[in-house]
């Protein structure tokens, strides 16, 4: 029941003035590999990045040996002073907070945790990482760190798929999100994001085998912990010495399925505003499987730190004490 943090990777990928995309390789040691941890630091210009860190990030696709179990693509970035897609969704998954970072305007000291859960094979594996950011007002340094947590007590394991996508009408519309059959486990949870921050544009979603009425925006805010000031975000405007809270993150929403079986791909119901007419919506999903990781010959703790993402949805919703 051992937990080991590996620092695998460090470059000098920041993000800057310009639209990046930084693509990187490397091996590492095979086990149980429960999260990936992404650390930045560097330096912005004042004012530049009043929106907690992961608002600069647009897209992250991680691939472990050939398999590409992280694929995650904004709706939109930089929304200034208010929450990100990505850090909002990452919170999503675990009531430990997989996006936080230390505050401040110019020194940047960001985190981002991606809950993996896979078994990589004795001897050396490859890891692949993409991640694109968008652009700062001025130029910008610092790098990019990459640890590897391995956790002989890891429970689950977590695939977030690529999503599918609606150029949205007004009105009531159906979408089937589409879930990889080779892909093992259930559907923990769909995340719903617009491209616009017009947050009235979604009206209302529906899982069809799930509900039998389309249950507004605040109904599933409710359901997901939102509303009780559940999204938690960094900005050094609001506060130069604690987190700020808020009941949402704008066209955003993570919609818990709660172990949703896989006999068909997902079918939901979305109801927009005649604002919303265009917009391009995203439906994410989310697969948990189990993962029975072997206890390792060097353990050395007592306690074991067992990962659970299935659990850590329903913490975090409030459903677990329902």
């Amino acid at each position: 029941m051992a937990i080991r943090y590996s620092l695998v990777n460090t470059t000098s990928s920041f993000p800057t003035n310009a639209v990046q995309t930084f693509n990187q390789g490397f091996n590492l040691a095979g086990g149980a590999i429960e999260s990936v941890i992404f650390r930045w630091q560097g330096t912005v210009a004042t004012g530049d990045l009043g929106c907690d860190f992961l608002g600069c990030v647009s897209a992250c696709r991680i691939v472990l040996n050939g398999r590409a179990f992280h694929n995650y693509q904004a709706g939109y970035t930089m929304n200034q002073d208010l929450p990100s897609q990505y850090g909002y969704f990452l919170n999503s998954l675990s009531d430990d907070r997989f996006s936080t970072e230390v505050l401040g305007d110019t020194a940047k000291d960001a985190y981002m945790r991606i809950p993996v859960g896979v078994a990589a094979p004795s001897g050396v594996s490859r890891m692949e990482f993409t991640i694109s950011t968008a652009a700062l007002a001025a130029a910008a340094t610092g790098t990019l760190e990459c640890w590897i947590v391995y956790n002989d007590a890891a429970q689950t394991s977590t695939f977030v798929g690529n999503p599918t996508s609606l150029t949205a009408a007004a009105g009531q519309q159906e979408v089937v999100v589409r879930i990889p059959s080779n892909e093992a486990g259930v559907v923990a949870g769909v995340l719903v994001q617009s491209n616009d921050t017009t947050d009235a544009n979604i009206e209302s979603l529906r899982v069809t085998s799930q509900s039998d009425w389309t249950m507004d925006s605040s109904y599933w805010r409710f359901l997901n912990n939102d509303l009780q000031n559940g999204v938690i975000f960094m900005s050094d405007d609001l506060s130069a010495v604690s987190g700020s809270y808020a009941q949402l993150c704008a066209g955003t929403i993570f919609v818990p399925t709660l172990g949703l079986s896989r006999e068909s791909d997902v079918t939901m119901q979305i109801t927009m505003a005649a604002g919303g007419a265009g917009d391009v919506v995203t439906f994410t999903p989310v697969l948990v499987s189990q993962f029975n990781a072997k206890e390792g010959g060097q353990a050395r703790q007592t306690q074991a730190v067992r990962t659970n993402t299935s659990k850590a949805i329903l913490s975090t919703t409030g459903q677990a004490d329902a």
